[in-house]
């Protein structure tokens, strides 16, 4: 076997995925170009490249699970000459990726590919296995006519493939002559080589029936939300060959021309991206080459949509699965189908720039993320954004449950573990994000591959996903409380570098939990006070009680890696100005669920504080932190202002 050595690419996109962007921008080829400009050489590779890259095996990006080192060519084996590419499939444990794939690219400025019909090899196995595609058309600038084959079956034997040309006529410059992508999922995870031969392409003649479709040629519908970006997907051609069998391939969207029955709710590009601009229906229908495709996608705007809530987590401290607010890895699939039980399907959108996730028809499903799977080792907690249309019944019940594989990495070999979490009513509101937060308490997250959803209720038969991702809650805060921005004139501060403070006479007061720790802490270079294991602490301002009465709100950022609840409580003193003169009034805030590991910018308005019924003398700030005795919490700008 030769070794090839491998380009070094900065590539980030998976097989197959359209440059929206630039494709967008692309001018239309004049009439008056002739297409005989480029060459139209046939082979791809005989018994050496052809009109390759010089290094001709581009590898897909090993940062997303590519192995690139088991490509190269063998002298040894050959369907016709004296060579073939030769192709080790890594094991599914492998270090280095665990599956191998990439593209052969035209060392010059493409290739016209108009006179052929068909892109054909000759393949073998040394096993009976499934390699997961092959085709061209991907060439990591623009990718705007991939032409994808999936799923082809191996034999110890050579056999021919053929890979159908959905329009030639587009393939004016081609420089994507070649591409692969397989891995162990028909083999259980053991690896295996393939050699391919004879890569050409032809105009066989033989090729009848084209019978385009997209929504997989079904009649899909989805509601959506102005501003939203649908995509039309599903799409597909099928194809008669000469040996009377059909073959189906996947097409890029630059193949199909594609109509929308109402412009005003949406129009629709080139690349099949249904942007919809108001509420009502529109139907999304396409041709390839003068032949309607099978298929559809009607649309219903409901009208505007609220986005889920941006994260603010510090990056380096989250793995992201879905969000467009972090790097993702590399995910499998998000909607897995385990038939023939599942019914759910999918309709994703993007509005506005942000995509989210959406189930119809929910019963249960999964989101893998096996290829390689995820070490959240060091994470505390994950993360979803769940947004349920309409009104949610009483009942209902969405179950969540995240699996790590265990040692052996497999789902289902026997050492998984799955931490289950069951949301009812008392947690989910209808028609609104429910941020849900899940402690990672499992002893074992350092292979974490799958996420299942289950519908346990009555009418949770639909509903949205956003910012799935675990994250990491550090014990002290990394960065500073957020710098207040009020003019000085109207606050009256106790505790902030941003302002002149008031005396303070004790920010403990010897009544307080005796296991609460009082320190001075230094911040990012910010003045803070750090109250460790809080269950309640008092602070005073007795010898000098602020009149806060023409005061508005009293504001405070805390932190805590872990409270469950914060409770303010404010005392004055009344027209005396001493404790326990009778005329004492009192009022305590409860704040539940506050974010944990960040910054939480209270700014309490002082007219919640129902009982205090005077401000002019106050003089007591007591805080409370739940679990009790257990959390350590962090304390900065405290300031009355209006």
């Amino acid at each position: 076997m030769k070794t090839i050595k491998y380009i070094k690419t900065k590539i980030s996109i998976a097989m197959g995925i359209l440059l929206l962007t630039t494709a967008g921008c692309e001018r239309d080829l004049s009439e008056d170009v002739v297409a005989a400009t480029f060459p139209s050489t046939a082979e791809v590779y005989t018994d050496a490249p052809v009109g390759l890259t010089d290094e001709f095996f581009i590898s897909f990006n090993p940062a997303e699970g590519a192995n690139p080192n088991g490509f190269g060519t063998d002298d040894n084996v050959a369907y016709q000459g004296n060579s073939s590419i030769r192709i080790d499939v890594p094991g599914i444990n492998d270090p280095n990726g665990t599956f191998i794939g990439g593209i052969f690219k035209d060392r010059g400025n493409g290739r016209n590919l108009t006179s052929y019909d068909a892109l054909t090899f000759w393949v073998k196995g040394s096993t009976t296995a499934t390699v997961g595609v092959f085709g061209f058309g991907t060439d990591f600038e623009q990718n705007k006519y991939v032409v994808g084959l999936d799923n082809v079956h191996l034999s110890t034997d050579w056999t021919k493939v053929v890979i159908p040309i959905p329009d030639a006529s587009k393939l004016v410059q081609e420089k994507g002559m070649f591409t692969f992508s397989a891995g162990t999922d028909s083999t259980g995870g053991l690896g295996y080589t393939f050699w391919i031969d004879e890569i050409r392409f032809e105009k066989l003649g033989t090729i009848a029936q084209p019978r385009p479709a997209i929504m997989n040629g079904q009649a899909a519908t989805a509601q959506t939300f102005n501003g939203a970006v649908a995509i039309v997907n599903g799409l597909t051609e099928t194809f008669n060959l000469a040996n009377g069998q059909d073959v189906t391939v996947t097409a890029a969207p630059l193949y199909y021309t594609f109509t929308s029955s109402n412009t005003a709710v949406a129009t629709v590009t080139e690349i099949g991206a249904a942007v919809v601009n108001t509420a009502g229906t529109t139907t999304i229908t396409a041709s390839l080459n003068g032949i309607d495709a099978a298929g559809s996608l009607t649309l219903e705007s409901l009208g505007d949509f609220t986005n889920a809530p941006t994260p603010t987590r510090d990056a380096s401290l989250v793995i992201s699965l879905f969000s467009d607010a972090y790097a993702n890895v590399p995910v499998d699939y998000f909607n897995g189908f385990w038939q023939p039980f599942q019914t759910t399907g999918s309709a994703d959108f993007n509005v506005n720039g942000d995509n989210v996730l959406n189930y119809t028809n929910f019963n249960f499903v999964g989101t893998s993320f096996s290829n390689p799977t995820v070490d959240a080792t060091s994470m505390t907690h994950a993360h979803f954004d769940i947004f349920i249309p309409g009104t949610i019944n009483p009942g209902s019940q969405l179950k969540i449950t995240i699996r790590d594989f265990g040692a052996d990495g497999v789902d289902g070999g026997g050492d998984d573990t799955n931490l289950e979490t069951t949301l009812t009513t008392a947690t989910l509101v209808g028609d609104a994000w429910n941020s849900i937060d899940i402690p990672l308490t499992m002893v074992n997250k350092n292979r974490l591959g799958l996420i299942i959803y289950e519908n346990l209720g009555t009418n949770l038969t639909n509903f949205y996903a956003d910012n799935i991702y675990f994250y990491e809650v550090p014990t002290t805060p990394t960065a500073a409380a957020p710098d207040p921005t009020l003019p000085a004139a109207n606050v009256i501060s106790l505790f902030s570098n941003a302002y002149t403070d008031v005396t303070v006479d004790t920010w403990r007061t010897p009544w307080s939990a005796a296991a609460t720790v009082f320190s001075d802490v230094t911040i990012a270079g910010n003045d803070t006070k750090k109250y460790e294991n809080l269950g309640f602490v008092g602070i005073e301002t007795v010898s000098n009680t602020v009149d806060a009465s023409a005061m508005t709100h009293i504001h405070m950022d805390v932190w805590s890696p872990d409270f469950t609840s914060f409770n303010i409580k404010l005392v004055d003193f009344g027209p005396d100005n001493a404790f326990g003169g009778g005329d004492d009034t009192e009022h305590e805030i409860s704040v539940t669920g506050p974010a944990q590991g960040e910054w939480v910018s209270l700014d309490i308005p002082l007219s919640d504080f129902t009982n205090l019924t005077s401000r002019a003398n106050i003089a007591q700030y007591i805080l409370v932190g739940q679990p009790f005795e257990v959390t350590d919490v962090f304390i900065d700008n405290i300031y009355f202002h209006n």
